[in-house]
Parts: C-alpha cells; structure tokens; sequence
C-alpha cells in the first residue's frame, strides 16, 4: 500500500510539472500568434505561482514579448492611420507597453541564473536589453496617452521609467539615447503633476525635486511644489520649494517669501524668521512686504506697538500693501478690544465714544481698503469688519458686510 502511495505521488507530481510546460507553451503559441497581451498573461498566469516554472526566465519572457508585440502593432496601425487616437486599442497598448516592461524586469535577473552546470548562459537577455533600448522614447508616449485617458498613476509611473531607463544598473549593456537635461526636466515636471493628479505627494515632491534638479526652473515647478507639499503636511518640503522660488522670483512675487514666514510661524520660529527678513531688508531695504511680515512676526510675539510700528513702514513705501492694511487694521480692533476688556469704570459709553469708537473706525478704513486690493483674504477681512461695524453701532456697514459674505 506504502509503495502505491509513493508511484501515485511520483505521477501526480509528473503530472503537475507536465500541464505547468503545457501552460507555457500555450501562453508561447498564443504569444507568437498576435494575442493580445492580457490574453497571454491569462494563460500563463498558473506558472507564475508553480515551483516547477515560477524561477523560469521563460515564465517572464513571454508576457513581455507579448507586451511589446501589442504595443508595436497598434502603433504601426496608428502610424498609417488604421486606428485612430481615441481607439480604446491606443490605452490598451499602453497598459501593454507598461506591463511588458514590467515583466522583462522579471526576466532578466533569471535569465542571468547558473544552470545545473553552474554555468550562466543568458538566453533573453540581450533581445531584452535590445527591445527596452528601441522603445526607450515610448514610454513618454505612452505616459501622454495614459495621461490623456485620465490614468494618472500609469502615467506617473511611466514618465519614471523613461526618466530612469538611462541610469538604471538593470539595463547598464542597453543603448539609450541621451536627451538634453531641458527635456527630462521637462518630464519630470509633468511626471510630478501626473503623480499629484494621482494624489501621491510624496511621489510628486519627488518628481518636482527631480525636474528642479534637472534644470527646470519656472515658476510652476515652485508653486505646485508648495501646493503638494501644504497637501502633505511636510513643511521640510514646503519651505525648500520656496526658498527655491524665492530666490528666483522673489524681487518680482511675494508669495515665496510669504510662504517661508508663514512656515517660520507654523513652526513658531520666530527668531529665525526674523533673522530671515533682517537679511532680506539688507538686500532691498526698501521692499515694503519685508516690513509688512516683519510686523505679523512681532503680532505673534504678542508685541503690537512693534508690529503696529513695521506695518506703517510697509505703508509708508506702499500705501496699497494688502497684507500691511489687514494687519493693521485688525491690530486697531484687536487694541479696541483689549481696551473694551480691561475698563472697569462707571461711564462706558463715554469711554466708548472717545477711546474705542476712534480705534474701530481706524480699523474699518483700512480694512475697506484691504478688502478692495486683496480678493483672496476677504473671509478674514469681513470677518474682522463683521466686529468693528457692531462695536460702531454701525448698521449699514454691518449689513453691508453680511451681504458681502453672501456674495462672496
């Protein structure tokens, strides 16, 4: 009975390595004949998991091929015009590219194994190195359509491969052509907002440090790069971006060095902060954004006479500095506040009328002000003018500012 057992297990296993080559050979024969590449993978799928063929260069080798093989014929069909664009057959052929390559990467290290006689006799490897070498510009191709088609991750993933295939110790034997740093830049970039359209920041701040460091410089690889990086809570990031941006574009835009001292007081770094602007007013001493931030440091600090001090600075070069009029105006209501807080006499409405109704007013007029120059701070600007026009008795301002909440 013992021995039964044993001849029964010997044909099983026999039987099981013989519909795993059965498999393979399938997978070959439909491979050859033009199947589409999904349809290969189908087939020789079982393999992949079998031990008798999952270590087989083979296994791998003949997804890829297939991949490849689809790839090539629809762009050949596309190229005289025997499928359009927009033919689902185009974004097939761009999944096939992708997964062809992805399975040829599977292959190589196998097909470099030792056999039996611990001799190592590559059998794909070459045709692998060639085949990946010949498609190297595809896979931005592929990246665009993938792009095109709303599949922001595949094209993100793509654009990496293009970007990598050159220094990639896997294809070291490969050929690839060596394009100027301005078109990989390029890539990168757009690699980076296939990567944040996909929501991957951390892939994203990858890819816009890459396009940066590449040699892309304008001014969207900086601001999209602190979008990603507010979005993914990493300040690190946020601040090299606009440190970056700033030191391009920062005699011209303000928003970079508003971004680095908004990141200064996140962090509560006030002393760097203002270390950062007393360097800032050494080179260009007469920027009012310096003295305006410069002011919002000592706010935090819980110093309004200094910062009150800076903001009429700012002022005094720039008489329409958004950012100076909102402070100050809200440092006028905030000091009419304290003020309300602190009285304890007998005759308030008195003291109302010839203490706080002067600083409220002082408030509204530069608040007014503010709220024409800076369309995108009116929520806190009304805000703070919601509280001056009550504490005026003022009904139509006060009206007015629940209009202007609607409207806006």
């Amino acid at each position: 009975m013992k021995k039964i057992s044993i001849l029964a297990l010997c044909v099983a296993t026999a039987a099981a390595a013989t519909a795993q080559k059965s498999v393979i050979k399938e997978a070959e024969s439909a491979m050859k004949s033009g199947k589409p590449f999904a349809e290969v993978v189908t087939i020789v799928t079982p393999a992949f998991t079998n031990p008798e063929t999952e270590k087989a260069a083979i296994t791998y080798y003949i997804p890829g091929k297939a991949g490849f093989k689809e790839y090539d014929d629809v762009l050949g069909k596309k190229q005289v015009g025997l499928i359009k664009q927009d033919d689902p057959k185009v974004l097939s052929a761009a999944n096939a590219l992708l997964g062809g390559y992805e399975y040829y990467v599977k292959t190589l290290p196998l097909d470099s194994l030792p056999d039996e006689k611990g001799k190592v006799k590559p059998r794909y490897s070459k045709e692998i190195l060639s085949t990946i070498a010949g498609h190297q510009a595809d896979f931005n191709m592929a990246a665009v359509d993938f792009w095109n088609e709303k599949e922001y991750k595949k094209a993100a993933q793509s654009w990496q491969i293009f970007l990598d295939l050159p220094t990639d110790p896997l294809f070291a034997k490969a050929k690839f052509q060596n394009f100027p740093d301005s078109v990989m830049s390029e890539i990168a970039f757009n690699q980076g907002l296939a990567a944040w359209q996909a929501e991957d920041l951390a892939g994203a701040i990858n890819a816009f440090r890459n396009a940066i460091k590449k040699g892309y410089s304008k001014k969207p690889v900086y601001e999209y790069g602190i979008a990603v990086a507010t979005g993914a809570k990493d300040n690190e990031a946020l601040l090299e971006f606009a440190s970056a941006g700033n030191n391009l574009y920062g005699h011209s835009d303000p928003q970079f060095i508003n971004q680095i001292v908004n990141y200064y007081l996140q962090t509560e770094k006030y002393d760097e902060a203002l270390q950062f602007l007393a360097d800032a007013v050494a080179a260009d001493a007469d920027n009012s954004q310096y003295y305006a931030l410069e002011g919002i440091i000592y706010d935090n600090k819980k110093d309004r006479a200094k910062a009150m001090e800076l903001y009429q600075k700012a002022l005094d070069l720039d008489a329409d500095n958004a950012i100076a009029l909102f402070y100050m105006g809200r440092a006028y209501a905030a000091k009419a506040g304290d003020l309300s807080d602190e009285y304890n006499g007998t005759n308030f409405d008195s003291f109302k009328q010839k203490e706080l109704v002067p600083l409220y007013q002082k408030a509204v007029d530069y608040l007014e002000k503010a709220y024409k120059l800076d369309p995108n701070n009116r929520t806190q600007i009304l805000q703070v003018l919601e509280i001056a026009y009550y504490n005026l008795d003022d009904k139509n301002g006060y009206d007015s500012v629940q209009q202007r909440k609607l409207d806006d």
